[in-house]
């Protein structure tokens, strides 16, 4: 399928636009800018559905760009929506430009010195990076966290995708899952938790520049090569950012360095997951917009369509837009139970029928689940392995069936993901 690159632009700067724009189609890319009337302030929700089509957006930023609020507003539905930013600085710009610090700094050029070619390398590099795919659900106790780290282990080991997990839940229950308490106090005494990446200054924050040795590996292979499975650790101290002891400038920093973040992550697995906290927060804001993909577990029982329902909706919000059910799969987890008391009828065909006759979600439901095992457990039950993958369900002593279904689940919501 072409890719569409959104070119967000200003009347004064539509020679570099039109420069750049038939470099983009030799390429086979399509692009696109919206019309004249999605600009206006009442059009907002079109704009961010023209805009989350987009692959990448190309900002090109002069003082003109600066004072525009429908760049503004395409900025804005750019970063809602998690699209890749790139800015092509196209005249001279104050170095306090508030659009210059809205923008990924990383993936900045200057049009005037670096021309056409540098834009289209640009555009090549941002499309060559991994898939973001976020577990979530706004209703607790669905397994979302046991779920991530097996599902992608099995990817990982079976189909040998590169995996890289964000731990974005204050509980860090998957860092938790794979690191004994030791490890924990280590990454944590020598910053190297997700709280380092949000922090601009002091002595517990890291520079953007050094984010790439935040992630911890989960597997122990040669000394120098990288595993490629691996975990950005979480720290119960983002609690900080779902109360009000952080800023709202505090929060906008961290905005911008966890895009920076995961934009290096992008560029190392061939999938990021981010197992988000499990309600509506600036933290799950955060998933939302870094994702391409949500994955929302569902456990077999009632109310399971009304956690979907306010999923969609939290999810909507923060787009800004109407939702495609392309954009979430819905794996039922926990299914053929023969602990659960005999209540009569068949729970996961119930739970089944129901998200299927569901109007948004029937269509992102897999046909892949995971059957109810006892290996899928919060925690090991015995020591931490000196291997983290060790403790996932996909090298301990489990069914077949229960590792046939992760594998195949994987596979089935990263087929979903592609673009």
């Amino acid at each position: 399928m072409t890719a569409a690159i959104y070119l967000a632009f200003e009347p004064e700067d539509a020679a570099a636009a039109e420069a750049i724009a038939p470099a983009l189609e030799r390429e086979g890319w399509s692009p696109r800018r919206a019309a004249a009337d999605q600009r206006n302030a009442e059009q907002s929700a079109s704009l961010s559905q023209t805009v989350s089509e987009a692959a990448a957006v190309l900002v090109l930023v002069s003082p003109a760009a600066e004072a525009s609020d429908g760049i503004r507003r395409e900025v804005t539905a750019a970063l809602n929506n998690g699209r890749i930013l790139i800015p092509v600085i196209v005249a001279n710009m104050p170095a306090d430009s508030r659009l210059l610090a809205s923008l990924d700094v990383d993936r900045q050029l200057d049009f005037r010195v670096q021309g056409v070619p540098a834009v289209v390398e640009a555009v090549r590099g941002a499309l060559q990076g991994g898939r973001v795919i976020a577990m979530l659900n706004i209703k607790g106790g669905v397994g979302k966290t046991i779920l991530a780290a097996n599902l992608f282990a099995a990817a990982h080991l079976i189909d040998k995708r590169e995996i890289s997990f964000v731990d974005l839940d204050p509980q860090h229950n998957l860092t938790q899952y794979f690191l004994p308490p030791g490890e924990r106090h280590r990454v944590r005494a020598a910053n190297q938790t997700i709280y380092s990446a949000f922090i601009a200054s002091g002595d517990e924050g890291r520079a953007r520049s050094d984010f790439s040795a935040l992630p911890v590996p989960l597997t122990r292979g040669k000394q120098g090569k990288r595993s490629g499975f691996e975990l950005v650790a979480g720290d119960e101290r983002l609690f900080e950012f779902t109360l009000d002891t952080r800023s709202e400038r505090d929060k906008a920093e961290a905005f911008s360095r966890f895009r920076a973040m995961i934009s290096m992550l992008r560029t190392r697995a061939d999938a990021v997951v981010i197992d988000a906290n499990p309600c509506a927060t600036f933290l799950t804001r955060l998933a939302i917009t870094a994702a391409d993909h949500i994955v929302a577990p569902v456990r077999p029982e009632t109310y399971s369509l009304t956690g979907l329902n306010m999923l969609e909706q939290v999810v909507r919000s923060v787009r800004g837009r109407p939702l495609r059910p392309g954009e979430f799969s819905v794996l039922l987890n926990g299914v053929n139970d023969r602990t659960r008391s005999d209540a009569g009828g068949d729970p996961d065909a119930v739970t089944r029928a129901e998200i299927s006759a569901a109007p948004f979600f029937g269509s992102a439901l897999l046909e892949e689940a995971v059957p109810y095992s006892g290996a899928l457990r919060a925690t090991p039950d015995d020591r931490y392995a000196v291997n983290p993958i060790n403790v996932t369900a996909i090298m301990r002593v489990g069914g077949r069936q229960v590792k046939e279904a992760l594998a195949r689940s994987a596979a089935a919501i990263l087929r979903r993901a592609a673009p």
